[in-house]
């Protein structure tokens, strides 16, 4: 059951390397309680070539799969969701039909974010997670696809970047197939 003045939210990343699920209650003064959490690896887009721009058939299957699950245990909680794709949904040249796809077969809205965007909400996150409204910080986020990086001031944003340099993307150029030999090294 809901409580007065409460509301529930399913948030699901779609990044390259992972997908995750966060759900959460949410009072009024906007403090979270957290109801679930779920984390998948895909390395989606990592099929073709190290600039992750095109999503196989085989990574839409299975991020499909993983978004019904999550959709599933939004329902269960009662949970408005919102979805939100990074850097290999938003340089995939078949993003479009990726996103059809999975709206189709999952009733998921997917929202796709620019980079700046992504690195501003990281640090919504971590104004929630860490006491950092009275201090200047620094947020490094590396992700599969690109890295963000996020500087704020007494728990405002003053700086948001986004690179397209991430784990899975440098993987794929410096180790194609995702195995590590000496001679590589």
């Amino acid at each position: 059951m809901i409580l007065p003045g409460k509301k529930r939210i399913a948030a699901i990343d779609i990044g390259t390397n992972s997908f995750h699920l966060i759900i959460a209650e949410v009072n009024e003064d906007g403090e979270l309680k957290l109801l679930d959490r779920q984390r998948e690896f895909l390395r989606l887009g990592s099929e073709f070539g190290e600039d992750l721009s095109f999503i196989s058939d085989n990574e839409k299957a299975k991020a499909i799969s993983v978004l019904k699950n999550f959709s599933t245990l939004a329902k269960y909680h009662k949970a408005n969701i919102r979805a939100v794709s990074t850097s290999a949904v938003r340089e995939a040249n078949n993003k479009t039909e990726f996103i059809e796809a999975v709206f189709k077969e999952t009733g998921i809205k997917v929202e796709t974010i620019e980079g700046t965007e992504e690195a501003n909400l990281i640090f919504l996150g971590m104004k929630n997670a860490l006491p950092i409204n009275d201090k200047s910080v620094l947020g490094i986020d590396i992700g599969g696809g690109s890295t963000e990086f996020i500087y704020g001031v007494n728990g405002s944003p003053v700086f948001a970047e986004s690179v397209k340099v991430g784990a899975v993307r440098l993987s794929k150029k410096f180790f194609p197939d995702f195995v590590i030999t000496e001679s590589l090294i």
